[in-house]
């Protein structure tokens, strides 16, 4: 069996101050490596870092990030990327994700000296254009979520396992499918997820039991019995068996105040946890072959495509948690005034120059960070950190400052034209909702079917000769698809 380890590393993290990244990164990030690279070399692993905590580690521990980087070049250790300053990508713009991303990829080339190919998607959340910033910004592989695939996917697990509930911040107590581990979606990749992007799945059946383990609340032959329970049988296939917050190995991390409201004992440092993370491989070891992300998703995919309803994230819950915190609802509006201020007064003209970038990239640099997720986290009764709450208003702050010198920049200069509106016909759409062949259903996913559903009707009742012909050639074959997904006991709306 194969399986994969991704170490989530953010120094952004609710409740981690600045005076504790030094020791945050030797306890935690230090251990996996030296562990890994001194103890078990032929033992693949992925360390996830946003390109703050590389930026980080550059400045406080050079020479941990020269261990990174060298087991990186030896092939055993992965670099999966993340957004800069992690941002919750389903509650930012496409545009505001993919400049994060940005920031990313120019730390990691100018620490690294190279960019990850492979990218994390902070909490799992969805939008349909979440994809499309990952590759727009050079990713070629991303981490995708089982459970919220399912829920939008398969009607019996859904109707089970569906969080209804848009203001709960997790999902965990919430009624269990009985899901057989053979299922084909937790062993294989997703290919084109959109075009060029292709991903794999982590699940909670695997990656609760890791934190359990390293916190001492379980014990190694339990975490085990999971990992053989939920890896099936399928040789060809893989299990993300790790893919949770690195700090948790060397440090108790968050635990403390997402359960107990003790905020004493953040990241208190666990001296055994690299004994811990020994004894884990070790196991592991006899059980089959550890493997890189990239790997995992060059496996035989799966034929179905990857659909995540909007908003869905990890831990069966939404996107909404984040945005709906005291300090969400105080600050995105405050952003959003910004975001948009700049659009509409600066965008055009400073875009179009290069000798503006660097102001350019100043203001989404710093509009950016203001979106980052610790500074909103967690969600009442507990209390935020001064430390985050601090950063990401020093952030907002900045964000002001740039704004000032974007306006200031633009002063004096002609008003660009407006650009013409895009000429439509009658029978077009007007709405982009794939870049997937049309002509290959089976691609498709459900978002995708009902616009194209949509778009064809539109076709249909607007287009002459040929062109309906078209449109109700495509809402039959629609339907056609529809059935063979196996939708039941629908109205049959074939054009005749």
């Amino acid at each position: 069996m194969k399986y994969v380890t991704i170490f989530h590393a953010n120094l952004n993290y609710a409740f981690l101050e600045g005076h504790k990244y030094e020791q945050v990164i030797r306890a935690s990030y230090e251990t996996i490596l030296d562990v890994f690279t001194k103890q078990f070399p032929h033992m693949k692993f992925v360390f996830e870092a946003s390109g703050y905590t590389i930026d980080q580690m550059a400045q406080l521990t050079p020479d941990v990030l020269k261990k990174l980087i060298q087991a990186c070049e030896s092939g055993q250790c992965e670099l999966m990327g993340a957004p800069y300053s992690h941002p919750i990508m389903a509650n930012v713009t496409e545009e505001e994700g993919r400049w994060s991303l940005y920031f990313s990829m120019e730390a990691y080339q100018k620490r690294l000296g190279f960019k990850p190919e492979s990218g994390w998607n902070p909490e799992m959340t969805w939008m349909q254009y979440v994809p499309r910033a990952y590759r727009d910004a050079g990713f070629k592989y991303l981490t995708l979520d089982f459970e919220a695939f399912m829920a939008s996917t398969d009607p019996k697990y859904s109707w089970v396992e569906r969080n209804r509930c848009h203001d709960m911040y997790w999902g965990g107590n919430l009624p269990t499918y009985q899901l057989d581990p053979e299922c084909k979606f937790l062993h294989h990749p997703f290919r084109d997820v959109i075009p060029g992007l292709h991903g794999f799945c982590r699940s909670d059946n695997f990656t609760g039991r890791y934190i359990g383990y390293f916190l001492g609340r379980i014990p190694l032959e339990t975490y085990l019995e999971a990992i053989n329970k939920w890896s099936g049988s399928d040789p060809k296939g893989a299990s993300i068996i790790i893919a949770e917050d690195a700090e948790y190995t060397g440090t108790t991390g968050y635990y403390y105040v997402k359960y107990h409201r003790d905020y004493s004992k953040s990241f208190t440092v666990d001296p055994t946890a690299a004994d811990k993370l020994t004894r884990l491989l070790t196991a592991l070891d006899k059980m089959g072959e550890l493997i890189t992300f990239k790997q995992a998703c060059e496996l035989e995919p799966v034929a179905e495509p990857y659909f995540c309803e909007e908003r869905l994230s990890w831990h069966r819950t939404w996107a909404d948690a984040w945005s709906s915190t005291p300090e969400a609802k105080r600050w995105d509006p405050i952003i959003a005034v910004m975001r948009n201020e700049y659009k509409d007064k600066c965008q055009a003209l400073l875009e179009a120059d290069p000798k503006f970038r660097p102001l350019v990239e100043k203001f989404w640099y710093h509009l950016t960070n203001s979106a980052n997720s610790d500074g909103r986290w967690p969600p009442p009764p507990a209390e935020t950190c001064p430390f985050n709450r601090d950063w990401v208003l020093r952030e907002m702050r900045e964000a002001k400052k740039a704004l000032a010198e974007c306006k200031k920049a633009i002063k004096g200069l002609p008003k660009p034209p407006k650009p013409e509106p895009p000429r439509e016909h009658e029978w077009e759409y007007g709405f982009q909702y794939t870049e997937k062949d049309p002509n290959d259903l089976t691609k498709f996913t459900l978002y995708e079917l009902s616009h194209h559903l949509y778009a064809s009707y539109r076709l249909y009742d607007k287009g002459e000769g040929e062109m309906k012909e078209q449109g109700k050639r495509q809402v039959n074959a629609i339907y056609d698809e529809f059935q063979r997904r196996g939708f039941e006991n629908f109205v049959d709306r074939r054009i005749r």
